[in-house]
């Protein structure tokens, strides 16, 4: 078995839905000694997905936050995992990742490191869609120097002429244009609009402006719906 084989299975073992490699030599703000990326995926469970669309907002609340300290432990063990075989290794967990607090922008983002290994492309609503699960899903990242076998990079969008989610954005945040590698996501998603939305539903949900969790994009997506069916 190779490295990534071996690194991917323990992922999951260990709680990974999906675990995909991928060369981020030409990234912006990739450090140069750990040029490659791995990227891990993890499905919100049905039940917290389901939740978004009924008055249950919490279950999904729940649901989120157990699936980032879920993968702030993945991203910990693969670091571990890694040097343990000699290689330079960093986890993104969430107290490493800095993000420019104007357009909460992180300076590698999880989902340019996932577009990158081939695990799916970015959504008109801005957040990636994989074949298999749709947008219910969390991800984070390890930085490494160990040689890995990359994935094809996805570089446009599968949404074709899909509009669930700018139909359902409460914000009016979708543009409905589509994604393209290269493209800024303040280009086709305005991301403040979104924030300013989330923050008034979690007054009224949680009567609390420190929630900020909406999820009716993630919902409606046909393939999110696919895999809550199946």
């Amino acid at each position: 078995m190779t490295l990534s084989s071996d690194l991917k299975k323990y992922l999951i073992s260990q709680g990974a839905t999906e675990v995909g490699f991928a060369n981020l030599k030409n990234i912006e703000n990739v450090p140069e000694e750990m040029p490659n990326g791995i990227s891990i995926i993890v499905t919100l469970s049905k039940k917290g997905v389901r939740a978004i669309n009924t008055n249950d907002k919490k279950a999904y609340f729940n649901t989120y936050n157990e699936t980032n300290e879920k993968l702030d432990d993945l991203a910990l063990k693969g670091e571990k995992f890694l040097k343990s075989k000699g290689f330079k290794a960093y986890g993104l967990s969430r107290d490493r990742v800095k993000v420019d607090e104007k357009d909460k922008l992180t300076s590698i983002p999880h989902k340019t490191v996932a577009t990158s290994a081939g695990l799916g492309w970015i959504g008109k609503c801005a957040l990636l869609v994989t074949n298999d699960y749709g947008s219910a899903i969390r991800l984070t990242t390890i930085l490494t120097n160990a040689p890995l076998d990359f994935g094809k990079p996805m570089t446009s969008s599968l949404c074709g002429m899909c509009l669930k989610c700018k139909d359902s954005c409460p914000a009016n945040a979708v543009s409905g244009m589509l994604w393209r590698k290269g493209l800024n996501r303040n280009d086709f998603f305005d991301y403040k609009a979104c924030a300013k939305t989330v923050v008034n539903m979690s007054k009224y949900n949680f009567d609390s402006s420190e929630i900020k969790i909406c999820g009716k994009c993630i919902y409606v997506c046909p393939h999110t719906q696919r895999f809550l069916n199946e």
